[in-house]
């Protein structure tokens, strides 16, 4: 891959995530956001340092203290901590200013920004297991069930951040369950938008953990984004999605940390 095709892929994988996190937050119940022409802010109206959920995103170079002056002053109407991302392509200016006023990354290197550029073999369905696209309130349910398990999330955050059926159910977006018994296990959600179609939220409860559903729901998603158009598929992987993805053809081209800004440093 040239430079050239590597920066227009982080653009993509960049731009996708900016874009499912607005969209998210435009369709949940309090959800706020700030569009600046650099970055944008984002709250969605309740205390989570999850930073899909509440924080601070460049687009592009950004002056970090006007950055960080921002997004207090967008959050602090509400008291509520936040989470500054950092590019490891592109916002090495950012860490080191956070770095130098005390702030320190949840994790290093940080997820794991990945992509794909085909569909992925079709995975086998374990004996027992049904998959389901999200289109009603049952199954909308049964999706909170599973990121509040896989995510440890409070029912209550889990509530607003589904909080309308078009977060999962749309021309762009799409969400899929697994069930056994007639129980949800696992699910998925993927997000288009312009050339790319981002995969979020793969989760599998605790008791059917190591049985290949992450692999499966991740195959649903990403097929389902290339059938939709997308150039590339991506994603941003944990410690322990990474080496299921980088099996399905994922491959690496960044790492997004967090930088975690709680109430208490305004």
């Amino acid at each position: 891959m040239t430079n050239k095709d590597l920066n227009h892929k982080l653009k993509l994988a960049d731009q996708n995530l900016a874009d499912a996190i607005l969209y998210r937050n435009k369709h949940s119940l309090h959800g706020v956001a700030k569009k600046a022409e650099t970055y944008i802010l984002f709250n969605l109206g309740i205390d989570s340092m999850d930073g899909h959920l509440n924080g601070a995103l460049c687009l592009e170079q950004t002056d970090p203290e006007t950055l960080l002056s921002e997004a207090k002053q967008f959050f602090s109407k509400d008291n509520r901590g936040f989470v500054i991302w950092v590019r490891e392509h592109a916002d090495l200016s950012l860490e080191v200013f956070l770095k130098e006023k005390g702030f320190t990354p949840l994790r290093i290197p940080g997820s794991t920004g990945m992509l794909t550029y085909k569909p992925i073999e079709q995975q086998k369905i374990p004996e027992g297991v049904t998959i389901r696209k999200v289109l009603d309130e049952k199954e909308i349910e049964d999706y909170e069930v599973v990121v509040m398990d896989a995510f440890n999330k409070s029912a209550d955050v889990t509530r607003e951040m589904f909080s309308h059926e078009r977060i999962l159910v749309g021309e762009s977006v799409g969400a899929w369950v697994a069930y056994r018994d007639h129980q949800p296990i696992a699910a998925a959600t993927m997000v288009f938008s312009g050339e790319a179609a981002g995969i979020y939220y793969v989760g599998t409860v605790a008791d059917e953990r190591g049985k290949g559903l992450g692999a499966l729901m991740t195959a649903v998603a990403t097929n389902a984004g290339f059938e939709l158009g997308a150039e590339v598929v991506v994603l941003q992987a944990s410690i322990a999605g990474e080496p299921v993805y980088r099996r399905l053809g994922f491959e690496t081209i960044t790492h997004y940390r967090w930088y975690l800004v709680d109430a208490g440093a305004f």
